[in-house]
């Protein structure tokens, strides 16, 4: 190196190791003397040429790393031509490279730096271009490796990440199979279909490279009879399996398309689950070579099913939970109203969680009975909210079926409901369960009026709306249903001429909080006299908006409206 980098010495004579006097090209260049244990001792390789390219000098590290360098010859013989760019001043980096080099035990990646100029006589002030050039090599394909494992493995996780993102929450079974082969083409094989069987039917989804959309299918579980390799595949509990020629023709005739890859060798990749599903993936030229458990890429792919299956029995799961969840709201939701001639009937229901659907608010009407023709109708108020509320609703309801067998007269209906009430939450070892009701019987007069009988718990008093606009309270009250043995109920009747209606309302009416505080009865009492001469299911209707919009967005507790109206 020259003196701007502070080296006193410098070569002045070249003597050539006797191992390397053979040359193909031999230099007419002056001889300068460099030691031979001066850079053998380096654990870098050192080439020193001079500037015409002619290598003067190489320690065994080099000659090791440059299986063709000769002292002697032209630096361009070693077959590294960015090193020998690098010692005639071309290219844009000259003061370092690193580049790619043939060797008999494979490619190398060489690193290389200028350095200074050994030798033992102080360096004369250099002409640019002119002098020896010394060059430290250095052997980074281990550093090239592990960076390489380092980013492959940084690529594997945020595979697996995306795939965590892409498939957590979808709990939908057809749409998670359509991601799960969406995912896999192209980082894991050319080509994907899955195959689920939960219950008696079975789904798949399938997709290739270039193909857009994954394609979905269904089909009863009677299928795999058809097709045994495949219900063999879904079957099997182990690792992914190689799989014979078959396996794509069954494919074929399961899902009515081509076999996945065109050609390609598959892969059947059994998902492990929890025995909700049973679920196939199968790989069209996969990149996992499936030998070697300790394979990276084996262990993505591995990783990748295991994710698959959580997302795939999630779904599976949800799926069954929302099918019964459904059953259960269908058995407790609102009832239809009948038709009841010489009595018009009128409802509106909005439970708190109005996603559910049902609530422990409840209605029930009855068609007419007896004799007499009475219709039996009720609406209470259990304690709670949601689907527990809705459950012990829908056990007063049957309650009140049952009871109605034995006795129809309203006033001894309600203690005998009171005291079913009581045996139940005693038999189930529950907390107190109680509710509050209103119970009653409309009959049909043939002179177009209808008597009412009403028995009361705990709820609030039943209105009257007169034809004329008139509101009344039917003085009515009782004690909770289901809080004592010995609770008392009031009883009432009421006789309904044409056009009137008897509105029976859940406190969540009277009790919605808007802005102004709570609707209260009065503000009830006084929206109803713009409903008189309107049908019963308008009545309710309109009284429903108004407590809507006395709320304006704000939480509210289950609302429940009935009205029984007499024939205008």
């Amino acid at each position: 190196m020259d003196g701007r980098h502070g080296v006193p010495t410098r070569v002045a004579d070249v003597r050539t190791p006797a191992d390397d006097t053979a040359s193909t090209a031999p230099s007419t260049a002056p001889p300068t003397t460099v030691d031979p244990g001066l850079i053998d001792g380096l654990d870098e390789g050192v080439v020193v040429c001079d500037r015409a390219g002619v290598v003067r000098a190489a320690n065994a590290a080099a000659r090791a790393l440059l299986p063709d360098l000769r002292v002697g010859e032209v630096v361009d013989v070693a077959r590294c031509e960015v090193l020998a760019r690098a010692v005639r001043g071309e290219g844009p980096g000259t003061g370092s490279f690193e580049a790619v080099v043939d060797h008999p035990e494979g490619e190398r990646h060489v690193r290389g730096r200028r350095g200074p100029v050994l030798g033992p006589t102080p360096p004369p002030p250099p002409e640019p271009g002119e002098g020896d050039s010394t060059w430290f090599l250095r052997d980074v394909t281990g550093e090239h490796a592990r960076t390489d494992t380092l980013l492959a493995a940084q690529e594997r996780a945020a595979f697996l990440a995306e795939a965590g993102r892409a498939l957590h929450g979808v709990l939908h079974l057809d749409r998670t199979a359509r991601r799960v082969v969406a995912l896999a083409v192209p980082r894991l094989a050319t080509g994907a279909v899955l195959v689920v069987r939960h219950d008696d039917q079975v789904s798949w989804a399938a997709t290739e490279l270039g193909a857009g959309r994954p394609r979905l299918g269904h089909t009863g579980a009677s299928a795999l009879t058809r097709v045994p390799r495949v219900a063999a595949a879904l079957a099997d509990e182990g690792g992914g399996v190689d799989v014979d020629p078959w396996l794509a023709e069954e494919l074929a005739t399961l899902t009515g398309l081509e076999g996945p890859g065109s050609g390609a060798p598959l892969r059947a990749c059994p998902v492990p689950v929890t025995g909700v599903v049973d679920a196939l993936v199968v790989l069209a030229a996969p990149r996992a070579a499936g030998d070697d458990a300790t394979d990276p890429e084996e262990d993505l792919l591995s990783s990748y099913v295991a994710r698959a299956g959580a997302a795939l029995a999630a779904a599976a799961l949800h799926a069954e939970q929302a099918h019964l969840g459904a059953v259960l709201q269908e058995s407790l939701a609102a009832p239809r109203l009948p038709d009841t001639d010489g009595v018009v009937w009128g409802a509106a229901y909005r439970p708190a969680r109005e996603t559910m659907r049902v609530g422990g608010d409840f209605y029930e009407v009855a068609g007419p009975r007896g004799p007499e023709g009475r219709s039996a109708f009720l609406l209470g108020d259990v304690c709670g909210k949601g689907i527990e509320a809705a459950v012990l609703s829908g056990r007063v309801r049957q309650s009140w079926h049952a009871l109605r067998l034995l006795e129809d007269r309203p006033a001894r209906l309600l203690p005998l409901l009171n005291t079913a009430l009581l045996d139940a939450v005693a038999t189930r070892d529950e907390g107190p369960r109680f509710a509050t009701m209103v119970l009653g019987d409309a009959r049909p007069e043939d002179d177009g009026t209808v008597a009412l009988r009403l028995a009361t718990g705990g709820h609030p008093p039943p209105l009257v709306l007169r034809a004329d606009g008139a509101v009344e309270t039917v003085p009515v009250a009782g004690m909770l249903v289901g809080g004592l043995r010995e609770a008392r109920f009031g009883e009432a009747e009421v006789l309904l001429g044409p056009g009137d209606t008897c509105l029976l309302y859940s406190d969540g009416v009277v009790e919605a909080r808007g802005a102004g505080g709570f609707f209260g009865e009065e503000r009830l009492a006084a929206a109803l006299p713009a409903c008189a001469g309107a049908p019963a299911a308008v009545v309710c209707e309109h009284l429903e908006q108004t407590v809507v919009e006395w709320l304006d967005g704000h939480d509210h507790d289950d609302v429940a409206l009935l009205a029984i109206q007499a024939p205008a």
